[in-house]
């Protein structure tokens, strides 16, 4: 298989003490892959790795909400970074994952972005489907166990108040887990879809699958929902 124009990235922002100091399994020595980080430790690693470091000089005051909101614009706006601006296909994924198989990546690239007219692939939650069915305040009580969402309690149950009095769903056939996202760049609804997502975000917060959840009712006949499983190589 031909190479593709495409780029890997990931990113963390924060303190050596945040549980998601992290560098992953290095994705494709065929692909470049870039490691976003405000981190001087974690910078410095990258150096002893096959990543290409980038470093944000940006010192944070808060250590959970102010580098996660950062993130979440790299997450949801990469054509806003020089180094990701121009690739046609962009994988990103979270720093805990490990050991993607990227013949998969591959394959679902021409399958649905070259050869269909698909505009973002992603995993498919599996626990809210399976467990809670596919509602929207499912992943808002699951969310509250942790206390870097559970301070914004108030805040995202407004949100979702405001997205169903403007027409939106409080439930959906299925629903997506935001840590793994395959972008085809070339596609017109691609920015669109990005900016949309991303004004979601500042409004509800940093648990960014609730703000997909609506979003994704907007754009639903140019995304692919996949097994979640099928991203890692068999080990």
């Amino acid at each position: 298989m031909s190479n593709l124009n495409l780029a890997f990235y990931t990113y963390f922002f924060g303190t050596n003490d945040n549980p998601a100091f992290a560098i992953p399994d290095f994705p494709s020595l065929k692909y470049k892959c870039y490691y976003y980080t405000n981190n001087k430790t974690i910078f410095e690693k990258l150096k002893e790795t096959e990543w290409i470091g980038i470093f944000i000089d940006i010192e944070f005051k808060d250590d959970v909400y102010e580098p996660n909101m950062y993130g979440k614009h790299l997450k949801s706006m990469p054509q806003e970074y020089q180094e990701l601006k121009d690739y046609d296909y962009l994988c990103f994924f979270d720093s805990k994952i490990n050991n993607l198989n990227v013949n998969f990546i591959e394959d679902n690239i021409h399958k649905y972005f070259i050869n269909d007219n698909k505009a973002l692939i992603l995993r498919l939650h599996e626990s809210i489907i399976e467990i809670y069915h596919c509602n929207i305040r499912s992943e808002f009580y699951l969310s509250m166990h942790q206390p870097r969402y559970h301070i914004d309690h108030d805040k995202y149950l407004n949100y979702i108040d405001k997205q169903l009095n403007n027409g939106f769903s409080e439930t959906d056939d299925y629903h997506c887990n935001t840590g793994f996202l395959i972008r085809n760049m070339k596609h017109t609804k691609i920015i669109e879809f990005n900016s949309t997502w991303y004004n979601h975000i500042k409004e509800c917060g940093i648990q960014c699958q609730m703000s997909f959840f609506f979003v994704k009712q907007l754009f639903k006949e140019y995304i692919i929902p996949i097994d979640g499983k099928l991203i890692y190589k068999d080990i």
